[in-house]
C-alpha cells in the first residue's frame, strides 16, 4: 500500500506541473507581496492572541512548570 501512495503523490505532482505555466502567470510580484503581508498579520494576530491567553490563564496558578509522575528509586 506504501507504494501506491508514492505513485499517487507522483501523478499529483505531474499533474500540477502541468499547470504551472497558467499559474506563473498569475503570481505577479503585487499579488505574492499581498499575500506575504496578510500571512504575516495573520502569524503575528495568532502569537499575540496565545500570548495573551496564556497570562490570563496562568494567574490563578501557583506554579509554572509541568508535572509528572515521580519515579521510584530503591537504595540497598
Amino acid at each position: 500500500m506504501k507504494w501506491l501512495r508514492v505513485v499517487g503523490l507522483g501523478i499529483a505532482i505531474w499533474g500540477l506541473s502541468l499547470l504551472w505555466p497558467d499559474v506563473n502567470r498569475v503570481l505577479t510580484p503585487l499579488l505574492m507581496s499581498g499575500l506575504g503581508l496578510g500571512l504575516g498579520v495573520v502569524i503575528l494576530v495568532y502569537v499575540l492572541s496565545r500570548h495573551l491567553g496564556r497570562h490570563h490563564h496562568n494567574h490563578g496558578a501557583g506554579q509554572n512548570h509541568a508535572t509528572g509522575p515521580i519515579p521510584v528509586v530503591s537504595t540497598r
